[in-house]
């Protein structure tokens, strides 16, 4: 900002929980003399290295590149002049969230500040990303050192040293050499176990005395560094702008982020003025980076020899290359088929079903829709055998179950258990649902569409990356407007079996009925939102279905099932345990439901139609717990 002129008219306030008063890790980059980072950052750096070692190989040339050092300490200061000679504030607070309303509002243990843009550079939370299963640490541990009596090379880095234990992990030695006398001795473990800095001292203490002697301890860094390719889905206007790790800047395979730092901020700031620029990799060395954290993931232990092998084959010149993402296909393709194609050939395997694994529940509704609907259930108002089978187990396996975890939201309640007052609250929510239906059928049935099409809607489109409460609302009442105008005879016989009354025959109703899908699909198309566009071919195929089915399928294998998925990724908890919690609720709705309709003697096809008037009752309080959840969880607040 400042090189393109664009602080001088502006107030700017950096927020951060520390005070940035020590040299606490360094930063590294590789480029050559005519390269833009160099140019910027020539005044900052502290070393510079044309050589690399691995292992106790020969060193190579990485002309004409250079590997370059600079001091966080030195880049702390350089921001803190800056902000003294623009009049920056800074201060030391940590932010609890950001928010977008009217401005953009940033909240502080102490105050809430209103401000037009954000930058925001906040470490995420990637355990919490949607099936991020591959998902690894580059933690470190590292002494600068004085040795007492052997020299290091001087214009030698050691890139990998696999001369350690790798202890179930990828461990290597990191060396950035000052002096001939001082340098950087890093231990580096690639895994999902952080490194423990006691063990890690342990373990270079060996290497130093083993490879250099003696030695003096000068200085300590530690951190971790994310490695994962799945980046936060955040959804953001367009004055709210990810930056750092949060921004996607970390090279998944590898933990260097400084040149894509900088990359990005370029992007914001090109042409003059400021905007949100996402910063993006090839989808080609997503792949690439995806695989490797598989085989890291997965099979540790096949780390050490497939790097060892890469440099074995391959020019560290061109390895670098490659780590920059500037590497043709044809050249990737030699490297590949010169390293172990097993593990990769397996990892391929493993992300092949990782891409396919969240499309399964869709691919069943469309199949079942397709082909299921010919052999079993054409034409049916009411559910046969079969169909009694399926909905049964979905019931029992997640229908019920997704909504028995209300206590966790935090809805009603703070405490995340059942008490007495959880159930207080529940009970009063649903007990006037009932009254209305039991006196007021017709406006039950309303009051139960309406708050369904806003919660159908939700869950989908948050899932989907839009934030549009107005896009959630017409969604989900388009959904259930097209199953009752594509079922419209059956959803006429289903109203007098609940004694809200018929509606009067419309001329070619089913066909007026494709409107409410022929806009979403438009939408769909263009945000390339594959899913959403699978979902409402499964609602054109599903009118071969009852409508009772059609609905129950789409409620049980898509709706309930992406809330199961959605609690369980926040709460992080096993799918057992989310049985365990859900399991009173589960017992006590199946003996509700006999209670008030089974006990009442009715015909089997009558309860099948009464099993609507109890869903709404349910799902009443199950609606504010999730709408609660989704507001407080969701990706834009954070």
């Amino acid at each position: 900002m400042e090189k393109k002129q664009l602080i001088q008219d502006k107030t700017i306030l950096v927020i951060d929980p520390n005070t940035k008063l020590e040299n606490d890790k360094t930063f590294c980059f590789w480029a050559s003399e005519n390269d833009d980072i160099l140019n910027d950052y020539k005044y900052l750096i502290s070393h510079e290295w044309s050589n690399i070692q691995i292992n106790d190989n020969s060193e190579e040339s990485i002309n004409p590149l250079k590997y370059y050092h600079i001091n966080s300490i030195d880049l702390y200061d350089s921001c803190r002049n800056l902000a003294q000679k623009r009049n920056i504030t800074i201060l030391e607070k940590k932010v609890l969230s950001v928010e977008q309303k009217d401005q953009l509002h940033i909240k502080t243990d102490e105050s809430t500040i209103l401000c037009d843009w954000v930058f925001d550079s906040r470490p995420p939370d990637f355990k919490i990303i949607k099936n991020n299963k591959f998902y690894i640490s580059q933690s470190f541990f590292g002494l600068k050192i004085r040795l007492i009596d052997a020299h290091f090379k001087q214009d030698v880095y050691h890139m990998m040293d696999f001369r350690v234990a790798q202890q179930r992990a990828t461990q290597f030695v990191y060396i950035l050499p000052y002096d001939n006398q001082t340098g950087l001795v890093e231990l580096t473990r690639f895994g999902e176990i952080i490194i423990d800095k006691a063990e890690a001292l342990n373990i270079l203490d060996e290497f130093i005395n083993n490879h250099y002697g003696n030695y003096k301890v000068l200085e300590r860094e530690s951190g971790a560094i994310p490695m994962s390719s799945l980046s936060p889905k955040t959804i953001k206007n367009n004055r709210w702008v990810d930056i750092g790790t949060r921004g996607g800047n970390v090279k998944p395979s590898t933990g260097y982020a400084f040149a894509n730092m900088y990359k990005h901020a370029q992007k914001i700031c090109s042409n003059g003025q400021l905007k949100n620029a996402v910063f993006s990799s090839n989808s080609r060395f997503i792949f690439y980076d995806q695989l490797l954290l598989i085989i890291l993931t997965i099979w540790p232990h096949k780390g050490k020899p497939i790097f060892e092998r890469l440099f074995k084959v391959k020019s560290s010149k061109f390895i670098l290359k490659f780590l920059a993402e500037k590497s043709s296909f044809g050249e990737e393709l030699s490297m590949f088929t010169n390293l172990q194609i097993g593990p990769f050939l397996k990892a391929t395997v493993v992300w092949l079903f990782w891409q396919v694994k969240n499309y399964v529940p869709l691919i069943f509704l469309i199949l079942y829709a397709a082909f299921g609907s010919n052999s079993f259930t054409k034409n049916q108002t009411f559910f046969n055998s079969f169909d009694t089978c399926i909905v049964v187990v979905g019931l029992l396996l997640v229908g019920i179950p997704h909504g028995a975890l209300d206590h966790l939201t935090e809805g009603l309640v703070k405490e995340k258990k059942v008490t007495f007052k959880f159930i207080v609250y529940y009970l009063a929510l649903m007990v006037p649902i009932f009254l209305i239906w039991t006196y007021a059928p017709l406006m039950g049935l309303i009051f139960f569409l309406v708050y369904s099409a806003w919660h159908f809607g939700q869950t989908d489109i948050e899932n989907w990356g839009f934030s549009n409460p107005i896009l959630a609302f017409l969604w989900g009442m388009s959904l259930l407007c097209f199953l009752f105008g594509t079922h419209f005879k059956e959803f006429n016989y289903i109203l007098k079996l609940i004694n809200v009354g018929g509606i009067p025959d419309l001329v070619n109703v089913q066909y007026w009925s494709y409107l409410f899908l022929i806009w979403p699909l438009f939408i769909a198309v263009y945000k390339q939102k594959w899913y959403w566009i699978g979902l409402i071919i499964y609602f054109f195929l599903a009118q071969n279905l009852g409508l009772l089915l059609s609905f129950g399928l789409y409620f049980l294998v898509h709706h309930s099932y992406t809330g199961w998925l959605d609690l369980k990724n926040r709460l992080q908890f096993s799918h057992r345990k989310m049985f365990i919690h859900a399991l009173p609720f589960n017992f006590g709705a199946i003996f509700l439901y006999w209670v008030l309709f089974v006990e009442m003697g009715q015909g089997i096809e009558a309860n099948e139609a009464m099993f609507l008037v109890f869903l709404s009752c349910v799902s009443f309080p199950h609606v504010i717990c999730m709408g609660n959840f989704y507001q407080k969880n969701r990706l834009r607040v954070s």
